[in-house]
């Protein structure tokens, strides 16, 4: 049962990565991907999308403030 399953996902991850790349392929081809940074940046300066951001950023922001409390708690314990 596990070497069928380890078949299906060598199989199922071959597949994904051959679409991936023919989708690439087919984006350079046709030039989606010359206009893609343009279309990201201008989705990124949507008002509604910082909004949306924003509580994900502070998250971000205040486990970095606990990750380094903590690292400096523990530096000083150490000494």
């Amino acid at each position: 049962m596990n070497n069928r399953q380890g078949v299906m996902t060598a199989v199922i991850t071959t597949a994904a990565a051959g679409a991936a790349i023919y989708g690439i392929t087919r984006g350079v081809q046709n030039g989606t991907f010359q206009r893609l940074p343009q279309q990201l940046s201008n989705a990124m300066n949507n008002p509604t999308v910082q909004q949306v951001a924003k509580p994900f950023q502070n998250m971000a922001n205040n486990q970095n403030l606990q990750d380094l409390t903590n690292t400096l708690g523990n530096n000083n314990s150490q000494q």
